[in-house]
């Protein structure tokens, strides 16, 4: 007679300060995907096309802009590191090893985009507090180095966005959540494609703020749960 005993793939039992810690940070993942949403609608377009601004496109908005690079920086870094834990909370055995790979790239990855959001918003911060002239010429030469004016933060932006659809397969692999679910992360893939900015990145940023939210909600009620088992 064998005594071996097959262990479910369950959560451990949750005490309360584990379903408050939760609770907390989805909280943190919901309110910043809800105050990102409508980022894009606020963003300029940039006068010439393209994806740099001349010194007229920012100056009468100067202060706007800041602070809309600022709320969406912080909003990123705060939602981004609490999705990719909630996710790597819910999926606890099979497909385990992509969710913690993703995360850690999601991590790095908002962190460099964060740092590169700096330094664009500083960029043409600070070049449109002086007079046009002299502005207009540091905006000139940052526009000429795009390497270094965009680089870091594409490269964030593209290490977060591979690191949700590695996190994704994870998810999608451990069968803990619906299969709408990944799917509607995996809109930050369409993100690449489509503008950011304006009506059209409102469409695209919806799926991707719901399917977030809605990670949230799981890994709360999965708290739920085993607080009860």
């Amino acid at each position: 007679m064998s005594t071996e005993t097959v262990r479910p793939d369950v959560v451990p039992a949750a005490d309360r300060v584990t379903r408050r810690r939760i609770g907390a940070i989805g909280v943190v993942l919901t309110v910043s995907n809800l105050v990102a949403t409508p980022g894009g609608v606020l963003w300029p377009d940039p006068s010439g096309g393209g994806e740099t601004y001349t010194y007229a496109d920012i100056q009468p908005l100067r202060d706007r802009w800041w602070g809309l690079l600022v709320v969406l920086s912080i909003g990123g870094l705060l939602g981004v590191p609490a999705q990719a834990f909630l996710t790597a909370y819910l999926v606890r055995a099979r497909g385990a090893a992509w969710a913690t790979v993703g995360g850690l790239m999601m991590w790095i990855g908002i962190a460099c985009q964060a740092v590169g959001v700096a330094g664009l918003a500083t960029a043409y911060y600070f070049a449109t507090g002086v007079d046009a002239a002299a502005g207009t010429a540091v905006i000139d030469s940052a526009n000429d180095d795009l390497l270094h004016l965009f680089g870091l933060m594409l490269a964030g932006a593209l290490l977060a966005a591979l690191g949700t659809v590695v996190q994704v397969v994870g998810l999608w692999r451990s069968h803990t959540v619906p299969w709408w679910v990944s799917a509607l992360v995996l809109f930050i893939v369409i993100s690449f494609v489509v503008p950011g900015n304006g009506w059209v990145g409102l469409v695209v940023q919806v799926p991707m703020a719901a399917g977030a939210i809605a990670i949230a909600y799981y890994a709360w009620r999965r708290t739920s749960e085993a607080v009860h088992t």
